[in-house]
């Protein structure tokens, strides 16, 4: 598949706004055979008709619906298997069904655990979710944080205004994830396996890119919930019974968390960790509310 005039650091490149470049790295590398995409309008629709031309995909359209934000587009579906895509769009008429993520070539183990948290009405918070699935005392690899990707989490009252809220005040920033898939767990063998695929292909076609995410994706996270988190601008490393993470200040993007917590966060440059991401000590950094740190890392 030659992807590379689609797949590049060149800002003059085609692009379909709606399609992450995850998901073209997906096809690109073989781990998944169709995706699940959308168009913003005319000028969205003629690229990826551009798209599909140039690589060969096939395309078949789902119907309207409407973004994050709220903005008219149209869902479709591309790739490579014209069965596989029929039966993907059948499969579209339940996207909480097994055989939706299946027909999408997503683990099944990641889609039942979708699934099982989703029945739940967003009473605990999907990051939450899969970290209480992920193995203790374990640094998770930067591939696997889905802590930006809000594709299929705004459930709750109240989430697309926050989301439309945490945009704005990460405008022009490319917050996009490596894997296009929410994990079970943050060591999901399959998952982990294909992430790493997809970040390799990634990183040959589209090295600046790949770097950019790594850099950000790759640091540990203060996590309270979907836009209440800190992003520790530091490296997080094990040690007997938990963690060490020394750091310097916070990162971006930024979330929706006020400036006190801010301030308290940016003051110490190291912090131990039980295997369980409490914050042990510095004893006096006494956080507000229910959080724990989340340890990804290279």
């Amino acid at each position: 598949m030659n992807i590379g005039k689609h797949l590049s650091d060149n800002m003059n490149r085609p692009r379909c706004h709606g399609l992450q470049f995850n998901d073209l790295a997906s096809l690109a590398a073989g781990v998944k055979s169709l995706v699940y995409t959308s168009v913003h309008g005319v000028d969205d629709a003629r690229l990826l008709d551009r798209l599909c031309a140039d690589l060969k995909l096939k395309k078949v359209t789902l119907g309207n619906n409407e973004s994050v934000s709220n903005s008219p587009i149209t869902d479709v579906l591309i790739g490579t298997n014209a069965k596989k895509l029929e039966a993907a769009k059948k499969a579209y008429k339940n996207v909480l069904s097994l055989e939706w993520g299946i027909a999408l070539d997503y683990p099944e183990c990641c889609v039942k655990s979708y699934i099982a948290w989703n029945a739940k009405t967003g009473n605990e918070d999907l990051i939450r979710h899969i970290y209480a699935r992920s193995p203790a005392g374990k640094t998770f690899p930067f591939w696997m944080n889905n802590v930006f990707n809000y594709y299929s989490r705004l459930i709750r009252p109240g989430d697309r205004l926050k989301y439309a809220a945490f945009s704005k005040l990460n405008q022009g920033m490319d917050r996009e994830s490596i894997i296009p898939w929410h994990p079970c767990s943050y060591l999901c063998a399959e998952t982990v396996k294909k992430g790493k695929l997809i970040y390799d292909v990634m990183k040959r076609h589209m090295p600046f890119t790949a770097a950019s995410r790594k850099a950000m994706l790759s640091k540990p996270i203060v996590f309270w919930d979907n836009f209440l988190f800190a992003i520790l601008n530091g490296q997080c490393r094990k040690m007997d019974g938990g963690f060490i993470i020394a750091y310097k200040g916070l990162s971006r993007p930024k979330s929706l968390i006020g400036r006190e917590t801010e301030k308290m966060l940016s003051g110490p440059e190291n912090l131990w960790l039980s295997a369980r991401g409490k914050i042990t000590n510095p004893a006096e950094l006494r956080l507000p509310g229910n959080h724990v740190v989340i340890p990804f890392a290279f």
